[in-house]
């Protein structure tokens, strides 16, 4: 399989990277020819840090209504993409409406070299793609090209509200339809009202007069949108009672402030193309205004930020637990904003590395009424997969495809993938939630949790010693292992106290949901919760006590931190690495141990054993790093183990 995947990357790389850089560079030239053919065509470019494909759906049905008018479709607002869209343009199009994204310096010179914009619309200067220009004035410029092309007759929609976009249109020597709230404005927004379920109505001020605009869309921060394509529409001549018609019925673009609902009741609102942090306060503030039964907001990966990571998703976290009832973070940073959940003590916080995990645990609380915001970074999350899991099971759970459309139209989307081969079906049949506290000390269950992977060919691996230890227990106890839907558990009595044990059915890295299923169904809290695992920086016969941290690099352990939403929890660590084995050379973790490793592995299996026991006689006394001493294991704490 590695030769085949070298395979690849060389092809990718020096093939097909090449052959599509030709591609291009050759549609380029075609597109550049052809759009000679289009001199009749009035051409309307649009750009911004937000708001782009609003403005250009609702400008073209402006536009539209009075003569041919062709769209850039979706967000293909590429240089390529710019290519392609001119090759279908026709000369008989009296309006041609084109979506222009400046990411990087430099992407507006090729596709201003294939078209001369009549019109040109910029919206806002922000932080999107900063990383890239590295400062605000230098996205502003990128932008400002657009306003630049235009010819001395030409016309300018600018956001007078933005100081970038007022400088700009003040230097640019051509004619401006002001838009905003500021003094000045041609178009001038007067007030905007959108509170969920009623859409965004607007009043706007043209030449003395107040104007009612009624839209299909949702957020105050999309009237900006609206009276930039009310400008475009006065720019091209077009009535203002005749504009304000045209865009009643327009729906929002995919994954922008989207509304989805389902015949179950439960309403989706996508806002899950992109999301810069800068933009993170209006989807915010929508749902605080919104009326609905229960609010969910499901938050995935976010960019275009100051702070570091570890600081930025707790304080979205708490930003965010102001607003809904039920708070979900995914994605490799939903381990930092379970920290707010400490700070807080929010048990309605929750997180998960992965989103398979997220859409089982959202599939098992939806109710009719709920309104659920799925705010992410498509190609980086993909969140509108947990849209489409309720709708209907979803098959593929790729964390990185790299496919930056939606998931939709995708051929995997419920394709079963190899991948998939062997996973429990159990992980699906989650048990109602009850909404009890995980945190604090009100409850006197102790559960102990086993990680290991479920399957016979897993059983001599050391990643399964957490099971093992599981196993040996209740084999003492001589109780019988119970299905639960999120794994195999059971009851035994340890120095006078009733102790469960908890095997999840999931593999290994997806251990998290299950233990927390678990956990509530025995009411029991995180301060009870005890995590078995194998650890390769203790060698085998080895066994300790710990209380807290972080993962450490366990994948196991990295979920259940993820669901639970809290490191605070305690862990026995039980030694798999070979005494003469080194952790840069020792064995994988789902190789077979070796015969020779048995006795020292049973060794320290009676001895992890003899460790818990002394915990739970002793668990008024905090664990910090305790270790097993090397003694043999007192028979008679054996016999203390018995049956409950």
């Amino acid at each position: 399989m590695s030769m085949i995947r070298r395979i690849r990357e060389v092809a990718w790389t020096y093939v097909f990277k090449s052959a599509r850089f030709s591609g291009h560079l050759f549609r380029f030239w075609i597109a550049f020819f052809y759009s000679k053919r289009l001199k009749n065509v009035c051409f309307i470019g649009i750009t911004g840090s937000a708001g782009k494909t609003t403005v250009k759906d609702l400008s073209a049905s402006i536009l539209g209504a009075t003569a041919e008018c062709y769209s850039t479709p979706r967000s293909m607002n590429y240089p390529d993409g710019i290519a392609k869209i001119l090759l279908s343009v026709k000369p008989r199009n009296k309006y041609c409406v084109l979506e222009v994204s400046g990411g990087n310096p430099g992407d507006l010179d090729r596709p201003l070299r294939l078209f001369t914009p009549t019109i040109s619309v910029l919206t806002l200067v922000a932080r999107d793609h900063f990383k890239a220009h590295k400062s605000l004035q230098a996205i502003a410029r990128e932008k400002g090209k657009l306003i630049s092309a235009l010819p001395a007759d030409g016309v300018a929609v600018l956001n007078i509200d933005d100081p970038l976009v007022r400088s700009i249109g003040e230097d640019c020597n051509r004619q401006v339809i002001w838009v905003g709230k500021s003094e000045g404005a041609i178009l001038r927004l007067v007030s905007a009202r959108s509170r969920w379920p009623k859409p965004l109505m607007l009043d706007v001020g043209y030449e003395g007069d107040i104007h009612e605009v009624r839209t299909s869309l949702y957020g105050k921060h999309l009237a900006l949108s609206v009276i930039s394509a009310l400008g475009v529409g006065l720019a091209a001549g077009i009535p203002l009672t005749k504009a304000i018609s045209a865009v009643a019925e327009v729906r929002p673009p995919e994954g922008r402030m989207e509304i989805v609902t389902n015949e179950n009741g439960v309403t989706f609102l996508r806002d899950d193309w992109k999301a810069p942090h800068w933009s993170f306060p209006a989807p915010l503030e929508f749902m605080a205004e919104a009326e609905a039964q229960r609010k969910i907001l499901v938050i995935g990966t976010l960019s275009d930020y100051s702070l570091s990571a570890s600081k930025l998703y707790p304080k979205v976290a708490r930003q965010a637990l102001e607003v809904g009832d039920i708070v979900i973070f995914v994605g490799p940073h939903a381990p930092r904003a379970a920290k707010a959940k400490r700070d807080t003590g929010a048990e309605n916080l929750h997180a998960f590395s992965e989103i398979r995990d997220a859409a089982i645990f959202l599939n098992s609380l939806l109710e009719p009424g709920d309104l659920v915001l799925l705010k992410g970074s498509n190609k980086a999350d993909h969140l509108v997969r947990l849209m489409y899991h309720w709708q209907s099971p979803v098959s593929c759970w790729l964390s990185q495809c790299g496919i930056q459309d939606f998931c939709g139209d995708c051929p995997r989307l419920y394709k079963p993938m190899p991948s998939d081969a062997g996973t429990s079906a159990e992980a699906e049949n989650t048990p109602e939630l009850a909404s009890i506290p995980l945190t604090g000390s009100n409850s006197e269950r102790t559960v102990m949790v086993g990680l290991g992977n479920p399957g016979a060919e897993y059983e001599n691996t050391p990643h399964n010693a957490g099971y093992r230890v599981l196993n040996r227990m209740a084999a003492r106890a001589n109780v019988s292992w119970v299905s639960y839907p999120e794994g195999l558990g059971c009851d035994v009595a340890i120095a006078g106290k009733t102790v469960s044990l908890f095997k999840p059915a999931a593999k290994m890295n997806n251990s998290g949901p299950p233990t927390l299923q678990f956990l509530i169904r025995n009411g029991a809290v995180i301060n009870n919760c005890l995590v078995v695992h194998d650890e390769m920086d203790l060698t085998l016969g080895q066994a300790r006590l710990k209380q807290g941290g972080g993962d450490a690099g366990h994948r196991g352990l990295k979920s259940i931190i993820a669901a639970l939403g809290s490191h605070d929890f305690k862990r026995l660590r039980i030694g798999v690495r070979g005494a003469n084995e080194t952790k840069a050379t020792s064995t994988s973790v789902l190789q077979p141990f070796a015969a020779s490793d048995k006795q020292a592995l049973e060794t320290g299996i009676d001895r992890a054993i003899a460790l818990l026991m002394d915990e739970l006689k002793n668990s008024d006394i905090p664990v910090s790093n305790i270790a097993y001493s090397d003694q043999k294991t007192n028979n008679a704490e054996k016999s203390n183990l018995h049956k409950q």
